[in-house]
């Protein structure tokens, strides 16, 4: 892979980072601003485990992603400096990537009805599907991992 293709990896990986951190900044932010600052937040007694589950799978959810993301980066920017283009670690990455996307679809389809108090619970389809999703691109990783090391291994 020539120089020019890893500087614009290299730069993509920072303008990703940089949009995903001023994200996980604000999602904190709103947060803690509507739970703790503002007094916004419904405390429903009868449901009060379930409000904590929520707001804490938010903080959790959010940041495992955003670590997932950095790991990914990192990991995809070492192996093209040693002339690997993908990295077999990733694929199991993506997996626990779509596992955590469910907790956080969930959690973020049920946080409006938390802060208001409400008892019900809410699944959404994006909660099946966006994981979904995340699982055909990890098999879609390892047809190209295993493509990119036949191909290797022919030359």
């Amino acid at each position: 892979m020539n120089n020019s293709t890893q500087k614009n990896i290299k730069w993509l990986s920072i303008a990703i980072l940089l949009i995903a951190t001023v994200n996980i900044v604000f999602i904190y932010a709103v947060t803690i601003s509507k739970v703790w600052l503002q007094d916004s937040m419904v405390w429903n007694q009868d449901k009060l485990a379930w409000q904590i589950f929520i707001i804490a799978g938010r903080f959790v959810g959010f940041a495992l992603l955003y670590l997932f993301c950095w790991i990914f980066l990192v990991r995809t920017y070492r192996a093209l400096k040693n002339g690997v283009i993908f990295p077999k670690s990733n694929i199991a990455l993506i997996r626990w990537t779509a596992l955590v996307t469910v907790l956080t679809t969930f959690v973020q389809s049920n946080y409006d009805d938390v802060l208001q108090g409400a008892t019900c619970a809410v699944l959404d389809g994006n909660t099946l599907f966006v994981p979904l999703a995340i699982l055909l691109f990890a098999g879609l990783y390892k047809m190209a991992y295993l493509t990119a090391k036949d191909s290797s291994l022919a030359i």
